[in-house]
């Protein structure tokens, strides 16, 4: 099981930090991965973002972003 993640987790000052974490996925990936971000909305979101990238890959993104935001 993942990461929960607040609305406040990814507030704006928290953008190049995002960014950095999703810069290898294609343009429309991007773009739909920072549509959920952006609206997060706790599990739904989680959800959107496994269909999106998949089980592993929306773990990895999550973590990533979780260890960048707590430094």
């Amino acid at each position: 099981m993942g990461a929960v993640f607040r609305p406040k987790d990814f507030a704006r000052g928290h953008r190049k930090i995002i960014d950095n974490a999703i810069k290898d996925f294609t343009p429309d990936t991007k773009n739909n991965v920072i549509k959920v971000l952006n609206s997060w909305k706790g599990k739904e979101s989680e959800e959107k973002l496994k269909n999106i990238l998949g089980q592993d890959k929306a773990e990895e993104l999550m973590k990533n972003i979780k260890s960048k935001t707590k430094k």
